[in-house]
């Protein structure tokens, strides 16, 4: 009985937590459509720091960022909000636009067009989803191997070994496409540059040879760390280093 009345008891503070919660990002959306972006970032921000995360928030505040001119703060925000949702068109539409206005213009290294086309698809969908599509093609592959071991006539037999292979090929490709999908959301090995202009170093110091300048919103890849800096990689290949007190992880 003690059991029963604890499970309820937690389930009814999810609850409350939950409209809570609920309540606030209404209250952040009608703020972001009343044009109150400050206060509109403060609850999104809230909400975040409460522990609930979505792709949903983030594009939110990153859009909420944008409108109040903060760039840097927009496109982390988009960026995260593109890890969890990688198909999402309007997240992606938004980031490019804010991609846009930055100082930087760094052109990546070229990518044959099958591998573009591999990355495209992959991100078709996250990490869950492409699990889920793992799973089914799993049990289709089950229901294949089911009619090759029982079933009664050769053809029947043949055709079920034929599409057990299939689908155990389709479901090993959607768990790897679900497992880069996580990997992306676990590693975190991008961030986004905060400070207005940075020299990137040839070393881990203060008194580095200067590399080359990068602005606020450039989107480098965080290779290693020694110390308080980070060495980084842009898209155009080129390497450096770079206090980690100017960027913010994604």
């Amino acid at each position: 009985m003690k059991t029963q009345i604890l499970a309820l008891t937690t389930i009814f503070l999810v609850s409350l937590s939950l409209n809570a919660q609920d309540n606030r990002i209404i209250e952040g959306n009608q703020l972001y459509t009343d044009g109150n972006y400050p206060k509109a970032i403060e609850m999104y921000n809230g909400i975040l720091q409460s522990g609930l995360e979505s792709a949903e928030l983030y594009y939110n505040l990153g859009n909420a960022y944008y409108k109040d001119g903060q760039l840097p703060e927009a496109i982390l925000n988009y960026e995260r909000a593109l890890l969890l949702a990688p198909q999402d068109d309007d997240i992606r539409y938004n980031l490019e636009l804010a991609n846009s206005q930055t100082a930087d213009e760094i052109e990546q290294v070229g990518t044959f067009f099958l591998t573009r086309w591999f990355q495209n698809f992959r991100n078709l969908n996250d990490s869950d989803g492409w699990a889920l599509y793992a799973i089914v093609m799993f049990l289709f592959f089950l229901t294949g191997l089911g009619l090759y071991f029982f079933g009664n006539r050769v053809a029947l037999k043949k055709a079920g070994f034929s599409f057990a292979i299939l689908f155990l090929i389709a479901s090993g490709i959607f768990f790897g496409f679900s497992s880069h999908q996580k990997s992306k959301l676990v590693e975190r090995n991008h961030a986004i540059i905060f400070t207005p202009t940075v020299n990137i170093k040839s070393s881990p110091d203060q008194s580095g040879t200067d590399l080359f300048v990068l602005h606020e919103g450039a989107k480098v890849q965080l290779l290693s760390k020694l110390g308080e800096w980070w060495n980084i990689k842009l898209q155009d290949g080129s390497e450096g280093w770079i206090h980690e007190a100017d960027v913010e992880v994604i």
